[in-house]
């Protein structure tokens, strides 16, 4: 065979059975000095130093100070962190490589340049599973796997070891061990791990929630009784939060896989708290619950009863989003079916893992903690895709008042504004009520997409609803692209004054 129809497959095969991360902060301030953050992945899915090129650094957009070239060094386990970079703006930046011989460009995440920046956007998978969780045995890791992975392989700025509780009680010791890593891996400004647990519940007992504490001496939840064992338990949600309030700790639940059909949380059930589950999983890699018919149908197959997201808002439920990876494999921030690590392809699940988009005012517990329960957060199937979406003076995750000679009460517009490397075939989509009204091209010249909706509130509101019977109107809105990578934003409520 001639040479070099071998040597062009062995680079096409190069290309396809390794990947490289680049990673600078989302939120940058003119003139701040920062570092990018880069790790190879080998053909197993791991940080690896053997990757074979130099990387060279082409033109890279409001950034100063990168080197022509780097190259990964053995003993450095695949991580190379090069410093003091300079953010110059005047509005976004990114870092553009090219590994030597690599038919095309590999960008890091886009970052907003800002002369004052009024927040800070923090990525994290607050759902992954370990060996403590007593499930996929084969590919599960140790709980510590996940914060070092998380921290130093995906450059995720938090994360959570959310186990199945069957699995954290069937080993004394095991939610000790937890609670000590959440000590050891707390490095406020770099990485903060939060401790939770998943708690499985019945059709009709609440679903799967996870919950999730700010202090790490809390406790676990463990009535001690034969069905907590399995996946099903006829264990309530309300039981739940009894014993959360009882522990005078911090907390907050998260609903998620509530559209599953093996497993559902319907909506009509009278079971919801705002204050004790500010947020929802709307994606996780075994798919979404976002509505009935999405491009990510949930694994294990689609309930046909009240039991999204959009019938979550539609029922008067006001949830901010997070996506998470669910991943019960121990790779938080990774990829899934592309590229399994030890080899594993035979579970059924989305390539990309969901990542939660937090603002907050830095790296730290107290801070992020706030932030998601404000809903100052929003949801991505992976790409660290930049969001912000706006009604007037109420950004994404908040509530606010129109009275009747407010101007908002007849025409509002929602503005959104978004950061991509990856703009081609994008829609922005506009979802009201639960409803999606208007989709726009993504245009890469302009500033920010501007729906005008002119339809009067008075006749939009929903009204009586379950857990809001006063009338109000609730937006949010989704991106998507052609390599369906998505993001929801948290919805946006108009209350409407009488």
């Amino acid at each position: 065979m001639d040479p070099r129809i071998i040597n062009e497959a062995r680079e096409a095969l190069l290309w396809t059975t390794w990947r490289l991360q680049l990673t600078i902060p989302s939120i940058l301030a003119t003139g701040e000095e920062f570092a990018l953050r880069m790790t190879a992945f080998g053909p197993d899915g791991l940080p690896s130093s053997e990757f074979p090129r130099e990387i060279v650094f082409e033109e890279s957009p409001g950034i100063e100070g990168l080197p022509k070239s780097v190259r990964f060094l053995s003993g450095d386990g695949g991580h190379v962190i090069l410093e003091s970079l300079r953010a110059v703006g005047p509005q976004h930046a990114f870092v553009v490589a090219r590994p030597e011989g690599c038919p095309s460009e590999v960008y890091s995440n886009p970052a907003w340049v800002l002369d004052d920046p009024p927040y800070r956007i923090f990525w994290g998978d607050l759902h992954v599973h370990t060996t403590y969780s007593n499930c996929s045995a084969w590919a599960c890791k140790d709980p510590e796997f996940c914060y070092a992975y998380s921290r130093d392989a995906t450059h995720l700025d938090f994360a959570a070891a959310a186990d199945h509780l069957r699995g954290i009680a069937s080993e004394e010791g095991r939610w000790a061990r937890l609670q000590e890593l959440i000590r050891i891996y707390d490095e406020p400004g770099s990485f903060v791990p939060f401790l939770g647990f998943e708690s499985s519940h019945k059709t009709g007992f609440g679903g799967d929630n996870n919950a999730y504490y700010l202090d790490p001496e809390a406790p676990y939840f463990w009535p001690d009784r034969d069905d907590m064992r399995g996946t099903s338990p006829e264990v309530s949600l309300q039981q739940l939060w009894d014993f959360l309030d009882s522990t005078g700790r911090d907390y907050f639940t998260a609903p998620h896989h509530t559209g599953r059909s093996g497993k559902y949380r319907s909506f009509a059930d009278p079971v919801y708290d705002p204050e004790r589950e500010p947020v929802f999983e709307i994606f996780s890699m075994w798919g979404s619950s976002e509505s009935r018919w999405n491009r990510f149908p949930l694994y294990a197959g689609n309930s046909d009863e009240p039991c999204y997201f959009q019938d979550a808002l539609r029922a008067g439920c006001r949830y901010g989003v997070i996506a998470s990876s669910d991943d019960h494999r121990t790779l938080p921030g990774g990829e899934g079916k592309a590229r399994q690590a030890l080899g594993f392809n035979n579970l059924a699940t989305y390539v990309h893992h969901g990542l939660a988009g937090v603002r907050a005012q830095e790296l730290t517990r107290e801070s992020l903690w706030e932030a998601l329960r404000a809903r100052s957060c929003y949801a991505t199937t992976q790409a660290r895709v930049l969001l912000d979406v706006q009604i007037g003076d109420l950004s994404m995750g908040q509530e606010g008042s129109v009275a009747k000679s407010d101007p908002l009460r007849q025409r509002r517009e929602v503005r959104v504004k978004a950061l991509t490397t990856e703009r081609r075939g994008t829609q922005v989509v506009l979802v009201r009520n639960g409803e999606e009204i208007e989709q726009k091209p993504w245009d890469a010249e302009a500033p920010e997409i501007v729906f005008d909706d002119d339809s009067p509130l008075d006749e939009v509101a929903i009204r009586d609803a379950r857990f809001h019977p006063e009338p109000f109107v609730v937006y949010y809105v989704r991106l998507e692209n052609q390599f369906n990578q998505t993001q929801w934003s948290s919805p946006i409520w108009l209350d409407l004054e009488p």
